[in-house]
């Protein structure tokens, strides 16, 4: 008894072979062309949900390391044993690069994908500052540090250069 070949695809013509008394599947050029389009359809919306996926777990994460808990980011202790001046140098450095950062954050969500690109660029960076920059402030009120303690010394006067002697 002659076996069934399986299911006939919809787009195939089927020959039937007398001598071998068997089936053979064709396919006409334009079926072939059709299915392989129809593939790259698929692969194209398959890579356009990877990519949304990928933006929404970026998202989240970005949202997970906001608020509060952005102090994780910094050693709580790091500034345990600076004076006053130390402070004010720490605070202004930390100040600047937050204030680079924002800058930076702001040029990047002018262009195209631009909040994703800020957030995962420059995000962790941030937020990482703010929350040194908080804990600067949060010691120097603890120490107790004058707006005058706070300025760096004054640079000695460099000494007068005098011409080298010849032996």
């Amino acid at each position: 008894m002659a076996q069934s070949p399986g299911p006939i695809p919809a787009s195939a013509h089927h020959k039937f072979n007398t001598k071998t008394r068997n089936t053979t599947f064709m396919d006409h050029e334009w079926m072939t062309d059709r299915r392989d389009r129809n593939r790259d359809r698929q692969g194209l919306r398959a890579a356009v949900s990877r990519f949304a996926v990928v933006g929404v777990l970026a998202a989240g994460l970005g949202a997970c390391a906001s608020g509060p808990s952005s102090s994780v980011f910094v050693d709580p202790a790091t500034y345990e044993l600076y004076n006053c001046q130390q402070l004010g140098a720490a605070r202004k450095r930390s100040n600047d690069r937050v204030v680079e950062l924002e800058g930076l954050m702001a040029k990047a969500e002018t262009g195209a994908g631009g909040s994703l690109v800020s957030g995962l660029a420059y995000q962790t960076d941030y937020l990482s500052e703010r929350a040194r920059r908080d804990q600067i402030d949060e010691k120097i009120t603890s120490n107790n540090c004058s707006r005058a303690d706070l300025a760096p010394p004054a640079e000695p006067a460099a000494p007068p250069v005098h011409p080298k002697k010849r032996r």
